[in-house]
């Protein structure tokens, strides 16, 4: 008889006998890792030892794909609601909670139940997420609390109250996108990571974050008044990437208020007691990327009132920085003073520089950067850069530190 005869024979011999081979596989291979409470749920077809293992199944998982399975969002909600009553307390290394339906109201009625149980079982990273990309589910005041969560998603939410993690005394890290932001602070003594990607700051007032331990901060492409950063002392990388937001004058006006009460720019643009909205809160950071359009003005703005960036290594700008005398930049430069690499990024030819009326503390004197190195990527043709290398050069920065890169020409 060959092998396979063999094997195939012994096959039939365990199943005739009663043999559950399944049986002998370890209690932990379906509760230690994170399936979906209905695949794992389906386990008591494979073995009878199996049967109820599902409960103790360590991640919550309700995803789009989840709901293919259901002919209704009433369908997988019994589902999920039976399911949730019938397993086992056990602690949640993950739950995500994602919904998406022709009927929004009925997709997420049950969505806040499901967030505290998540939170009652200790679980260690919240994920929750709609799919509409019209409505927003509204996040309850005070439901995120728990001293176990750790990390923390949220997509397409909305929330109209302040943002106090304090109680999440184990929250580390905090993501946040495609969300409508309409509260006035944001704060976390124990976070540190930050990512707010693609969101809506809705309110008249500025948002204040408050988050002074963070190590890690990406702000990017958010649309509204760009947020009140508060003082971060332990920040090493940050990106604030602003090529949407409110902050522009659209009358040109670079500082003071315009007096036109139609520009959202200018009028009541909530600085307070605070000279700088973004660039205070970045001063200590090691590595920075800033990046805006030239018509918004909030970095240019801020360096009126330039903090020294003691601890800045790395350095890459674009746009915004393109002044007619170049003084936004030279103003860095000057309160960087252990910059080692700058690059800057251009790309669109430029007709003309940003002309300004901001005044900067500037001194004609050498740039005290000996171990700094320049990168600057344009588009060939862009005449308006060679001001700039020639301006970096009257400030006594040697051409050979300075490294020219162009992109294709447009249009070929």
């Amino acid at each position: 008889m060959s092998e396979c005869s063999e094997a195939a024979g012994s096959k039939r011999h365990a199943a005739a006998c009663g043999v559950d081979r399944l049986g002998g596989l370890p209690d932990d291979l379906p509760s230690g890792h994170p399936l979906l409470p209905a695949v794992a749920g389906c386990t008591c077809v494979l073995a009878r030892r199996w049967r109820n293992l599902w409960k103790g199944v360590p991640a919550l998982r309700i995803t789009p794909a989840t709901a293919e399975g259901f002919h209704s969002p009433s369908a997988l909600n019994g589902f999920v609601n039976h399911m949730l009553l019938l397993r086992d307390r056990v602690p949640l290394r993950v739950a995500e909670l994602n919904f998406h339906g022709n009927d929004f109201d009925a997709s997420v009625q049950y969505l806040e139940l499901w967030v505290r149980y998540s939170l009652s079982c200790r679980v260690a990273k919240l994920c929750v997420a709609s799919d509409d990309v019209v409505e927003r589910w509204l996040l309850p005041k005070g439901l995120i609390i728990s001293r176990h969560l750790r990390s923390l998603e949220l997509a397409r939410i909305m929330t109209e109250h302040d943002l106090d993690f304090s109680s999440c005394r184990s929250l580390v890290d905090l993501k946040m996108e495609f969300s409508g932001i309409y509260c006035d602070r944001i704060s976390s003594p124990s976070l540190k990571r930050l990512s707010i990607t693609e969101c809506r700051f809705l309110g008249d007032v500025r948002t204040q974050i408050s988050v002074p331990n963070l190590n890690s901060l990406l702000l990017d492409d958010c649309t509204g008044r760009t947020p009140l950063l508060e003082s971060m002392p332990l920040l090493v990388d940050a990106i604030a990437v602003l090529p949407n937001c409110s902050d522009y004058c659209r009358n040109g006006y670079e500082v003071g208020d315009c007096g036109d009460e139609l520009c959202w720019g200018c009028s009541n643009c909530n600085y307070g007691e605070n000279i700088c909205v973004v660039l205070q809160g970045l001063s200590s950071c090691t590595n920075l990327q800033l990046a805006a359009t030239s018509k918004h003005f909030i970095f240019r703005k801020d360096l009126m009132g330039c903090p020294v960036f003691s601890n800045l290594k790395t350095l890459l700008l674009d746009e915004w920085c393109m002044t007619a005398n170049l003084d936004a930049l030279i103003c860095f430069l000057q309160h960087s003073p252990v910059l080692e690499k700058l690059t800057l990024e251009f790309p669109e030819i430029h007709k003309k520089l940003v002309e300004m009326g901001a005044s900067y503390d500037l001194k004609k004197k050498p740039l005290v950067l000996k171990d700094l190195t320049v990168e600057v990527n344009f588009h060939e043709g862009d005449e308006e850069i060679y001001k700039v290398l020639d301006v970096l050069s009257s400030y006594g920065l040697p051409p050979e530190k300075i490294m020219i890169k162009q992109y294709p020409k447009i249009g070929i």
